[in-house]
């Protein structure tokens, strides 16, 4: 509350003052001429703080709870500017991060890495391979396989393995041209058919790059076992004698790898040499036409049951260079690491 004392309490003090004091009461003072002058009481209220200092024009600072609710207005308004901002920041490093990564795994899949997870896992899948080759040892007899082996594997490396497989055999061009050129008649045998129980392991496994653009992985692995087969005799002159067949058996011994593709949990590649050792029984040396007075000829031997029986057991040798496709079931695996 305000009160403003004017000219009448000056001039009541003014009477009450000496002469003198008057005279200098109603003197203007320097640099305040023309101007009245004012005394000012200010009651503070209750609650009220002072104003503060400052110039003419300077409106009124809020005070107390009005402060207070203005600075939380504020911290508020700057909080959320800041929230924004900082999502609006993360929002830009999150889609930074993403293009990064999708970059990253985009270089990383054109590289080779070069220590790798095995390709394949085969232990306790069944592995069914058919299988087509062709015999390399004979020069007068071309053989052709067709087959198929089926494998169950008791490790990563290990299996046992039924190998059945049939032929088709045709005489090459030598042949003939022997017969022609010195007049001799060779002995030769064909193979119909074999079928073995094997063992199988794998002690090799690698990586091929191919254009440094991905791996191949691959296996070596050797294979033994027997089993039993059936040949047949191919008779000098054809014209005269009937074949005779035997039936034998013997043991094999293979050498092979396998190749694994990329995201193929279920094929692979496989190919080798596979050697065949069995006793057989060739044609007789003195079998030839019985209507003819020729030396060393026996005309009993133009049945094919007493030629088999004059005939004795030989070693021979088939080797087969073979390819194959395995299939794989199940046809998916999962790795599983000890803790």
């Amino acid at each position: 509350m305000r009160r403003i004392v004017s000219g009448q309490v000056a001039l009541l003090t003014a009477l009450l003052l000496p002469h003198p004091a008057q005279a200098a009461l109603f003197q203007p003072a320097e640099g305040e001429e023309g101007e009245e002058d004012m005394i000012i009481l200010e009651d503070e209220m209750e609650g009220e703080e002072p104003a503060a200092e400052g110039g003419e024009g300077q409106g009124e600072q809020p005070t107390g709870e009005a402060a207070a609710g203005l600075d939380d207005l504020l911290e508020g308004e700057d909080a959320k500017e800041a929230e924004a901002d900082a999502k609006k920041v993360q929002a830009q490093a999150g889609k930074q991060d993403k293009n990064s990564e999708e970059k990253q795994i985009k270089t990383e899949t054109k590289l080779i890495t070069v220590i790798q997870r095995q390709r394949m896992l085969k232990k306790k899948r069944v592995d069914i391979q058919p299988q087509v080759g062709i015999s390399i040892n004979d020069p007068y007899v071309r053989q052709y396989s067709f087959g198929a082996e089926i494998s169950y594997w008791l490790t990563n490396r290990m299996a046992l393995s039924l190998t059945g497989t049939g032929f088709v055999a045709n005489r090459t061009p030598r042949y003939d041209n022997i017969k022609l050129q010195t007049g001799l008649l060779l002995t030769a045998n064909k193979t119909l058919w074999q079928a073995h129980l094997n063992f199988q392991y794998n002690p090799f496994y690698g990586k091929i790059a191919i254009f440094n653009r991905f791996l191949l992985h691959w296996e070596g692995f050797v294979q033994i076992g027997g089993g039993v087969m059936q040949t047949e005799v191919i008779p000098r002159f054809e014209a005269l004698h009937e074949p005779f067949r035997t039936f034998t058996g013997g043991g094999q011994f293979t050498i092979g790898a396998r190749l694994y593709f990329p995201r193929l949990d279920w094929f692979s590649v496989n190919f080798g040499a596979r050697t065949w050792i069995f006793p057989d029984k060739l044609e007789p040396s003195n079998r030839g036409p019985g209507d003819m007075n020729t030396t060393g000829n026996d005309p009993a031997l133009d049945d094919p049951d007493a030629a088999k029986k004059a005939s004795k057991f030989q070693v021979q040798f088939q080797t087969v260079l073979f390819l194959g496709l395995s299939f794989y079931f199940p046809t998916s695996f999962e790795y599983t690491t000890p803790r």
